[in-house]
């Protein structure tokens, strides 16, 4: 999905009211002048920053800037979203018409910059493309997170973490990646990750549990020497090879161990005995009597019997990191459709 998107739509339009930032030189002249931009707020309580500039010398802005994450402003929430980067701005700056009716009211201007933008023609300065892949469960993400921490690199650097989330080239000008369990960002205090009142109990939280999220930023410098510029450049195919470019110069040789979701259900006590068990280890050997017949005790409440040999030691939860995310990314279910969750 595209969630995040800076650039600038080319049209004529009465500037919005902003302010500006002024540079005085000791003499008292004006060194230089910087429009401000301004928070457009939709009906989901997310928001864009916009910014009208240029000038045709008769009053008039000759293009408007957009910076924001466009999946947000127009679904409240970013647990999916579309890779129609034409039709997700389309979306956007209809709504950004509707909430400024006095200055965005010319309709011969406002036909012509639709037009434009389902064309592509719009400068693209920045962009987020996510994925989202399937690990399982909750400490399954938190495990590939902290492999990912301690051995993922770039051709500059290893990988750092901050807060949960797992950052690769995190202080570049040209491209950065980044790995996050997106249910605990979701289920995180801070308001601006939150869903939504109005949003919650419509299968978004069930449906995020066990998902990682992978997000790939590319800034201008970079996107130029793809030879992208406009938004005639990105359709979803270019998008998605993109992404499988930038996902590749990551070195993830390292192994992560997945937890399945019967251990998890286990008591704590006997959680390592069934993992030897799994693995073909014979318990009788490695345990004394008591502790074995105890932990069997448990077990067998389980459905499981570790009296008897595991027929088919199971290895397949030690993993290499990159063969989780070379998976098919998770796709958007059905009912997100149907309950109207994908703006379209």
């Amino acid at each position: 999905m595209i969630d995040w998107f800076r650039g600038e739509i080319d049209f004529l339009h009465d500037p919005i009211p902003a302010g500006c930032v002024l540079s005085i030189d000791p003499d008292g002249s004006e060194e230089w002048r910087c429009v401000k931009s301004i928070v457009c707020r939709s009906s989901h309580e997310t928001s864009l920053q916009i910014k009208s500039t240029g000038g045709n010398g008769e009053g008039r802005a000759t293009s408007l800037m957009i910076d924001g994450n466009l999946a947000k402003f127009l679904q409240g929430h970013n647990v999916f979203g579309s890779r129609d980067l034409n039709q997700l701005l389309l979306l956007a700056f209809r709504k950004i018409a509707e909430l400024h009716p006095d200055h965005l009211s010319d309709p011969f201007s406002i036909a012509s910059a639709e037009a434009k933008i389902k064309k592509g023609d719009y400068k693209v300065k920045m962009i987020d493309i996510n994925s989202l892949y399937d690990v399982g469960n909750d400490a399954s993400v938190e495990a590939w997170l902290h492999a990912a921490e301690m051995r993922a690199k770039s051709r500059q650097g290893r990988s750092t973490r901050d807060k949960g989330t797992v950052y690769l080239q995190k202080n570049s000008r040209r491209w950065a990646f980044k790995f996050y369990n997106k249910h605990r960002e979701m289920c995180s205090k801070g308001k601006t990750h939150q869903l939504p009142d109005y949003l919650q109990s419509q299968g978004l939280e069930g449906f995020i549990q066990g998902k990682l999220r992978a997000e790939l930023r590319i800034f201008s410098k970079e996107l130029e020497e793809h030879g992208i510029t406009h938004g005639y450049h990105l359709n979803p195919a270019k998008i998605n090879d993109l992404f499988t470019t930038y996902l590749e110069k990551i070195d993830m040789t390292t192994q992560a161990t997945l937890i399945d979701e019967q251990l998890l259900n286990l008591p704590s006590v006997v959680q390592a005995a069934y993992q030897l068990w799994r693995q073909g280890a014979d318990l009788r050997q490695l345990y004394p009597k008591n502790t074995f017949y105890r932990h069997r005790r448990v077990l067998l409440q389980h459905g499981i019997d570790i009296n008897a040999m595991h027929l088919a030691p199971e290895h397949n939860n030690v993993v290499p990191l990159m063969r989780i995310i070379e998976a098919v990314p998770v796709a958007i279910p059905a009912w997100a459709y149907e309950r109207g969750l994908i703006a379209a």
